[in-house]
């Protein structure tokens, strides 16, 4: 069973192999339901055999009880205080290499340069790492459609989902969301994040979530916890992804990976 499961995976993912989280990305001839369709295969025709409990969750999920933006209930978005509180915890999830490899003398950061996929990843380690370092804890916020985002991390200046997920938090009456891969100078206002995936040019539609909300077939709103060993390996799965991107663009992996991010220089 191991193995199927293994195989089915690698023949949708076009970047890493996901033991558990779906892939986010969307050909640039898909829509966004040929999409949802290609990653879910099989689950959707078997979605009348799961039982009452599987039913319910999917009924919960991200993707079930998605909505137009203007339609969100902001106020349970956690508040974190203030703009400099934010940037504080901003920074601290850019910035720190807290993924160990195999060269003990060169931990790695989250794959913000590789964003064609593994958002999810992102957004699940970026949550752990806050709250276990005493941050103020974020909800998950899940964006759904035809999503394009333009990118100098790409070969062609964008990358396409079909979802995109990120921790947000809210200041005052003001959603923020952490992004890096989308802007690794500051944190988005929502109104910026929705511009940033193409929420001006095409119809999106978007879910306010748990922390513990992995992914668009989790429960939005009462999900199991990800183990933060198994959140750290869907991580990892993208670190050499976003090392042979950079050589795809002529950029310097040791240098932009390490110290010298190009945030620092730009």
């Amino acid at each position: 069973m191991k193995f199927f499961i293994v195989v089915f995976f690698t023949s949708l993912a076009p970047f890493a192999v996901s033991a558990h989280g779906l892939s986010a990305h969307r050909s640039s001839n898909e829509t966004y339901q040929d999409a949802y369709q290609r990653v879910h295969g099989d689950r959707i025709e078997d979605a009348d055999n799961q039982d009452d409990e599987a039913q319910i969750e999917k009924a919960t999920s991200p993707d079930h009880v998605k909505k137009n933006m203007n339609s969100l209930n902001l106020k349970e978005i956690p508040d974190v205080g203030s703009l400099a509180d934010l940037m504080t915890q901003f920074q601290y999830v850019r910035d720190t290499r807290f993924l160990q490899t195999d060269d003990p003398n060169f931990p790695r950061r989250l794959t913000w340069l590789f964003p064609d996929d593994g958002c999810y990843a992102r957004a699940e380690m970026a949550s752990q790492e806050l709250i276990a370092h005493n941050f103020t804890a974020p909800k998950k916020i899940f964006v759904f459609g035809n999503l394009s985002a333009d990118t100098t991390n790409a070969p062609g200046g964008s990358v396409q989902w079909w979802y995109h997920v990120a921790v947000i938090y809210r200041v005052g009456d003001t959603p923020y969301v952490v992004d890096p891969a989308l802007n690794p100078k500051a944190p988005m206002t929502l109104v910026q994040w929705n511009k940033a995936v193409g929420g001006e040019k095409t119809n999106v539609q978007y879910s306010i979530c748990s922390k513990d909300t992995f992914d668009p077939d989790a429960d939005c709103y009462k999900p199991t916890p990800t183990d933060a060993a198994q959140a750290e390996s869907e991580q990892k799965g993208f670190l050499q992804d976003e090392w042979d991107r950079l050589l795809e663009l002529n950029r310097n992996p040791s240098k932009e990976l390490g110290d010298s991010p190009p945030w620092l220089n730009n």
